[in-house]
């Protein structure tokens, strides 16, 4: 809402001679702010609120040194932060797919507005197939963080539930076919605004889950 809408629209703020919406540079934009910035910032902000950027291992404190390690590494809040960093690229990856599809289908009207989008820039070929490595490689991560991030002699089997996303491929196949494998275009390309929303949205509820079972199953294994 905050990107076109509302009394400062995000997409059309000028800096100096160069403005978000009408220089390409808005899937930049929705990665890094609606990616990185809104997936790290919040466990940034709760572990500063905590006193926690200072931590290290010998200063654990009986019981909850366990968890310590398991949420925030070896070097105290670099865990969390890190995993943090790992979540932002499917979330960002997923965002910007939305404003791919939304470019796609406006790229001849934004032609006529002189908008200078990714897919006015490239091409239709380059948005479609720009759209259809976001979507895959946000699935591709997650198979990327279990088998080296989340390593088996730590998460033992709990570490699978990372990939719970997954679920939610099968919504992303019309999305996927329609536009990056399609013939879809303009006005027919409404849906799939809308439907790779539901995707990220499914998609973000499931890795949140993921994450959490994650950590409770890796806490409940070393405590036993």
């Amino acid at each position: 809402v905050a990107y076109t809408g509302g009394p400062y629209p995000l997409g059309y703020i000028g800096l100096e001679h160069v403005s978000i919406g009408y220089s390409g540079l808005g899937d930049l934009f929705v990665l890094l702010y609606f990616g990185f910035v809104a997936t790290i910032g919040l466990p940034y902000l709760v572990v500063m609120h905590a006193g926690l950027m200072g931590v290290e291992e010998e200063h654990d404190v009986s019981s909850s040194s366990t968890t310590v390690s398991l949420f925030f590494g070896n070097g105290g809040e670099e865990g969390i932060l890190f995993l943090s960093f790992l979540a932002s690229i499917p979330v960002g990856f997923l965002a910007t797919a939305i404003i791919v599809v939304n470019n796609l289908r406006d790229r001849t009207t934004d032609v006529k507005a002189g908008k200078r989008t990714m897919a006015v820039r490239f091409g239709e070929r380059f948005a479609r197939c720009e759209y259809g490595l976001l979507v895959l490689f946000s699935y591709a991560s997650l198979l990327m963080a279990c088998f080296t991030y989340f390593t088996e002699d730590v998460y033992q089997l709990s570490r699978y539930w990372i990939l719970l996303p997954i679920i939610s491929f099968p919504i992303a196949m019309p999305q996927l076919r329609a536009v990056a494998f399609g013939g879809k275009d303009g006005a027919a390309l409404n849906d799939h605004v809308g439907g790779t929303a539901k995707v990220q949205f499914l998609f973000c509820i499931l890795l949140s889950i993921g994450l959490r079972k994650v950590y409770s199953g890796a806490i409940t294994a070393t405590t036993t």
